[in-house]
């Protein structure tokens, strides 16, 4: 087993240097493309469980990795009743199996502790720590980096600043920064050691996050510094008078803010409308057709026009892979792609999926957990997570759980 850990190691630096260092130079510079990056991954990561569990006679078998198989067999069964082509249908199976490789080559480390906990959050933090000088450079030098673009793909320059992760990739690189912030505020003894000065590490690390354009990362980055200073001030005066009178008045302000804001037009401007207009069914349905519908836009026409789908249209119906083009609105998401492509059986196992992965995870029960799973679906309307090796791999890495309780067949 000696030389197996040399193995895992190696093959925990590739992982690591090509989906947070190398990954975004070799798509853009080489046109090595996304697809192909994460499929090798995928591929080393199950390569290396495949030869524990020859080394260790033993094959995880829970729900985890239950769900991820019917996972697979929805896939598998709906492009055969759809007649999806096989290059489709083969580059789907990435959703179900690169989370499920993510987790298999983590579970080794949980057992045989290769690599410790303090040791990963370390490189993590010190590739951290590098993302704000490359994004200055790529948000200051667009014009001239962007003669050297080999990736085949359009890119503009919001994004562009995707630092060194891959082309794009500004929710992970948001998930990735937004964790390790996480970690720094509420689990003060996992960096101790490793981060000297925390504040101003956080400080550093929430201009990084600003700087980036995951727009959602950067309000859950607001709601957890947010809870950081209140949960202290709420548990010193939350039986005091004066803290009641202090939450009315706050959340009467903030509530009159809202409505006095609502009619300003530089908030119409950038929500593209009133509220209740963007809100109503009319007009969710009249921008679904136009093509141009937001996403909680086509949640809604989806829930309340278009007859349910039991079973999808098929891998990649909503999103051609080959062609790049959208047969409905040009959204990147998890849920949305995977009701019309798998339909609503489809979903409830991507949902099943997700639950498992999050409850697999060293979160505390109770609100941590129910913000770690609502940050997951969340992610889960707003990109394509599954697909997402850095945010899976940071997200089960830094997140894990010393002592298991997986079910072994021999």
């Amino acid at each position: 087993m000696k030389n197996f850990k040399q193995l895992y190691l190696i093959s925990f630096y590739i992982i690591t240097l090509i989906t947070f260092v190398f990954g975004g130079s070799i798509q853009f510079l080489l046109g090595v493309s996304n697809t192909i990056l994460t499929f090798f991954l995928t591929g080393l990561l199950f390569f290396v469980y495949m030869l524990y569990a020859v080394f260790r006679q033993k094959v995880v078998f829970n729900r985890i990795a239950i769900t991820a198989i019917i996972y697979i067999g929805v896939v598998l069964g709906t492009a055969v009743l759809r007649q999806s082509p096989i290059v489709l249908t083969l580059t789907y199976l990435i959703f179900p199996l690169l989370p499920l490789g993510v987790y298999l080559f983590s579970y080794i480390n949980y057992k045989e502790n290769y690599i410790s906990h303090k040791k990963i959050l370390k490189i993590f933090y010190q590739i951290a720590l590098f993302q704000l000088p490359i994004m200055l450079v790529q948000k200051y030098f667009f014009s001239f980096l962007i003669q050297f673009n080999n990736s085949g793909q359009t890119i503009e320059w919001f994004d562009f600043m995707f630092g060194s992760f891959f082309i794009k990739s500004d929710h992970s690189l948001g998930v990735f920064l937004l964790l390790i912030i996480a970690i720094i505020l509420f689990r003060e003894n996992s960096v101790k050691g490793i981060i000297r000065f925390p504040k101003l590490a956080l400080l550093y690390l929430v201009a990084t996050l600003f700087l980036t354009e995951s727009n959602i990362s950067k309000l859950f980055v607001v709601i957890l510094i947010s809870t950081f200073v209140i949960i202290p001030i709420y548990k010193k005066y939350k039986g005091t008078l004066i803290f009641k009178i202090s939450v009315l008045a706050l959340t009467g302000s903030i509530i009159l803010a809202g409505y006095s804001l609502r009619e300003k037009q530089f908030i119409q401007n950038k929500l593209g409308g009133t509220l209740e207009r963007q809100f109503s069914l009319e007009s969710a349905q009249k921008f679904y057709e136009l093509g141009t519908a937001k996403r909680f836009q086509i949640i809604l026409v989806a829930a309340k026009k278009i007859e349910t789908k039991y079973l999808g249209d098929g891998p990649y119906s909503y999103f051609d892979i080959r062609t790049g083009k959208f047969t409905q609105t040009r959204h990147f998401t998890q849920l949305i792609w995977t009701y019309y492509d798998l339909g609503l059986l489809g979903l409830l196992i991507v949902l099943s999926y997700i639950v498992f992965l999050t409850r697999y995870l060293k979160i505390e029960r109770g609100i941590p957990y129910i913000f770690g799973l609502g940050l997951f679906l969340i992610y889960a309307v707003y990109t394509t997570i599954l697909s997402d090796i850095a945010i899976m791999f940071t997200l089960v890495t830094l997140f894990n759980r010393k002592t298991i309780t997986n079910k072994t067949t021999t």
